[in-house]
């Protein structure tokens, strides 16, 4: 690398490759970050926080949520009436042990 030189300043021989972009930078632009050499701009870019735009989900998930909560709730409650409209009569009048026992 003798014959290279910095990106930002023309007079000055290259100490570097930055690992992130590739150009070659003298010992005042070329950095540490975790273990790589970058350069500013590079550190600069991987360390910014970008900002998310921000979207209002809850009102859609709360009323998604409500809707299929009803949802579960109706199904278990027609569910367990299905499944008590199947038991037979003798079950609820007391009369089913006639059956099992011949009478």
């Amino acid at each position: 690398m003798s014959n290279a030189i910095c990106l930002n300043h023309p007079l000055r021989e290259a100490a570097a490759r930055c690992t992130s972009c590739g150009n070659t930078f003298c010992r005042e632009c070329i950095t540490d970050l975790e273990g790589r050499m970058v350069c500013v701009a590079c550190h600069r870019e991987k360390t910014s926080v970008k900002d998310k735009p921000k979207r209002d989900w809850f009102l859609v998930t709360a009323g998604l949520q409500a809707v299929l909560g009803v949802a579960i709730l109706w199904f278990t409650t027609w569910a367990v009436g299905r499944i008590l409209l199947n038991i037979p009569a003798e079950v609820h009048e007391g009369t089913i042990w006639m059956k099992f026992s011949g009478m």
